[in-house]
């Protein structure tokens, strides 16, 4: 069964209190079995960062002349590109972050961290993804986008830190680490699908 309405809502409000560092954020999570699920769904509500994603790769294949030769998603080797890139946060940091507990100990913690960080993911994507949509519809060149991106990255690197050091109860140093490793799975996908 998908998640409902209010699932989402939840959810979203629990990541928007652990920004704020509110008590008792986590507690918004369904963290049971069907909620550790439902989090990986949380991926479909992503579709619009495929559609700009898409658009952004093939803008800067052929600039603004891109939208005259056929459709969209008219080029699958972009499409699929970016739909992996997107589906790594769902797929590769989980299972880093598994090894990672085991190391540290932290077992018990790893489902509702992977719940609430699956969550993140709707609200960061969906963020990092405005930027290159302002450029790809010619409302910000691509300087104001890339500082754009950088801006909103450091808002979503900063939420990541704070949820692993909620989430995952770690010190600040440890927390730091997991958005390394964050960032690294992130790095690799890029480099390797281009």
């Amino acid at each position: 069964m998908l998640f409902t309405a209010e699932e989402v809502a939840r959810s979203l409000r629990g990541c928007w209190q652990v920004l704020n560092c509110s008590r008792g954020a986590l507690n918004t999570f369904d963290v049971s079995v069907t909620g550790f699920w439902h989090s990986f769904l949380a991926m479909a509500l992503t579709a619009p960062v495929l559609v700009v994603g898409v658009a952004a790769a093939r803008h800067s294949r052929s600039g603004p002349e891109w939208m005259l030769e056929g459709g969209l998603f008219s080029q699958p080797d972009i499409v699929l590109g970016q739909a992996l890139v997107i589906a790594s946060g769902w797929l590769l940091f989980p299972l880093l972050m598994l090894g990672f507990v085991r190391l540290m100990g932290l077992e018990r913690r790893y489902v509702g961290y992977i719940i609430a960080y699956n969550w993140s993911n709707v609200a960061a994507l969906l963020l990092l993804a405005l930027p290159q949509a302002l450029h790809v519809l010619g409302l910000a060149t691509a300087g104001l986008a890339l500082f754009y991106t950088l801006a909103f990255g450091f808002i979503v690197f900063y939420f990541r830190w704070l949820l692993a050091r909620v989430a995952l109860g770690v010190s600040a140093g440890l927390a730091g680490l997991v958005v390394a490793m964050d960032i690294a799975a992130f790095v690799l996908v890029r480099s390797v699908v281009g």
